[in-house]
């Protein structure tokens, strides 16, 4: 799951048709391909989100506003992180989940006595 896209407000992945719309798919993909952009513009949040909760590792429910801002619904830890779509629907999945997937791995190993 990544980027949800639905016709009302409380929205959630899998109640949000994603397999049957291209268009939001797409949408999707953008998001997803300029992800490290959207990092890069609200680092200074992320990192107040950081400090705030203390935690080494955390998920967002959030949004970008109109007007550039980044609004958080939701900060968790057991939220669902998965590469489980059907790769011929999310081509563009797989390689950006894989990036996810790397740095938690790189934040276990410096976090553990794993090197």
């Amino acid at each position: 799951a990544f980027l949800g896209v639905g016709d009302h407000f409380l929205i959630h992945y899998l109640n949000a048709d994603m397999n049957s719309d291209a268009g939001k798919r797409a949408e999707e993909q953008r998001a997803m391909e300029g992800f490290e952009a959207f990092a890069a513009r609200h680092a200074e949040a992320f990192a107040a989100l950081h400090q705030r909760l203390g935690l080494d590792y955390f998920a967002i429910d959030a949004a970008e506003t109109a007007d550039g801002r980044i609004l958080v619904f939701e900060a968790d830890v057991a939220m669902i992180v998965h590469d489980l779509d059907p790769p011929d629907l999310y081509p563009y999945k797989k390689p950006q989940m894989r990036k996810g997937f790397d740095a938690f791995e790189a934040l276990l190993r410096a976090k553990s006595a794993i090197r």
